[in-house]
């Protein structure tokens, strides 16, 4: 790790400057903290620039904010947006292009900015329990009132690996704590959160993924999912058993997640191909789904699955979608499919379409496997089965009621009148 400091100019501001500690070779990564400071993305940094994220060698950038960790903060640097002001500068200076930003809490905030900002220079955003945005109905909870005890209880999905105890800290510890919350109060505002941030949003014109932990007790999933909604094109999904800061928690599966999406980034006029058994496993079971195309290809235009259906299996309850429209194209066996109280029975190279606001659900009453083709467009649906994925995974049964309860998340309701089961 080779750590050096930067002096940049920023207009509005004067001369800034920036403490980077730099780790690994090759695609470039900004990692921004969030308001536990440089320390809580250290050991992530280190993984990152490591395994690079299974998507090829990573060189890791990781800034102190200003004011953090004692270091000096210009009287004019006093917002989120002022910070991404910073960074800019910062990859002017060191001329990075096709930058991935990863941001925790305050730190996804300063990625949104930048991508706003400068979207010439960057390659993506991983936006991690961000903050930032207003949500009436899910707020983040008031940092500033809570004590270091509850802190660690709202941050954590188990919070007793991870507490400390300030008594035990030193004075000089216990100085930098204070000039880090400090720090984060100035940029942050005590609502963390800015008023027109989340209407500029739809101006982001980056890919972008939205990672949450689905513990999180400082902002919690559905704010996530408001974030990811006012962010044309982004990818939302929910990282299991981890709290506010999955780099401390869980930091394999938050690298699985933006190796995932550094990997399958689109590059201009790249052709996407995916071989039999490759592609995405978003279901298993006695309905099975491989996600083949999840928009990345598409610009979001398209999602395309690939569904196998064992015999005598129901599907979903019937339901409605308000936002795309969904198309099934029956590769073999026969699929009932339930319109209203209509059922229709679609054998091999049958095409069924189903437009927003019509009812329907599919099954397989026959003997034999059934396979579909299943499309979206736009592809908003496809993180609805990578939802049903992490909830499956966190150990929660698919019933009915937990399945339209993740079908509201992607603008689907359930039919106002149930058919009887289409197997029975």
């Amino acid at each position: 790790m080779i750590t050096t400091t930067h002096e940049v100019d920023v207009a509005g501001i004067g001369s800034v400057e920036v403490t980077v500690a730099e780790r690994g070779q090759g695609r470039p990564y900004l990692l921004l903290h969030g308001g536990a400071g440089p320390r809580s993305v250290a050991g992530f940094a280190d993984l990152l620039a490591t395994s690079g994220a299974g998507a090829g060698a990573a060189r890791v950038l990781a800034p102190v904010h200003p004011g953090f960790e004692a270091t000096p903060r210009p009287e004019a640097l006093t917002s989120a947006a002022g910070l991404a002001a910073v960074y800019v500068a910062l990859l002017d200076r060191l001329r990075l292009t096709d930058v991935i930003v990863v941001g925790n809490s305050i730190g996804g905030w300063i990625a949104a900015e930048m991508a706003l900002r400068a979207p010439e220079r960057l390659g993506g955003i991983v936006l991690v329990d961000a903050v930032g945005i207003e949500v009436a109905d899910h707020p983040v909870v008031d940092f500033f009132s809570l004590t270091p005890e509850e802190v660690a209880r709202l941050s954590y999905h188990d919070p007793a690996p991870f507490r400390v105890d300030p008594a035990a800290l030193s004075v000089a510890q216990r100085e930098v704590m204070a000039g880090n919350r400090a720090a984060l109060a100035r940029y942050g505002g005590a609502s963390m959160a800015g008023p027109s941030l989340r209407v500029r949003l739809g101006g982001v014109r980056v890919p972008a993924l939205v990672l949450w932990g689905d513990s999180d007790r400082i902002a919690g999933p559905d704010y996530g999912r408001a974030f990811a909604a006012a962010i044309p094109g982004a990818r939302f999904e929910l990282l299991t058993a981890t709290g506010h800061v999955p780099q401390i928690e869980t930091p394999e599966q938050l690298l699985t997640a933006i190796g995932s999406f550094a990997g399958h980034r689109a590059v201009a006029g790249t052709v996407s191909i995916v071989g039999p058994g490759e592609g995405e496993v978003a279901l298993s079971g006695p309905a099975r789904l491989r996600i083949l195309e999840d928009g990345t290809t598409t610009q979001h235009r398209l999602g395309i699955g690939e569904i196998i259906i064992d015999p005598h299996t129901d599907g979903p309850p019937q339901h409605r979608h308000a936002q795309h429209d969904e198309g099934f194209y029956v590769i073999s066996g026969t699929v009932r499919f339930t319109v209203g109280h209509e059922t229709h029975d679609a054998g091999a190279g049958t095409l069924v379409m189903v437009p927003p606001g019509a009812p329907h659900t599919f099954a397989n009453p026959g003997d034999e496997p059934a396979v579909m083709v299943n499309t979206f467009t736009p592809d908003l649906y496809v993180d609805y089965f990578r939802e049903l994925r992490a909830m499956i995974a966190a150990g929660r049964p698919m019933t009915d009621e937990a399945v339209i309860e993740v079908m509201s998340h992607y603008a689907t309701e359930p039919a106002t009148d149930y058919a009887p089961s289409a197997t029975a």
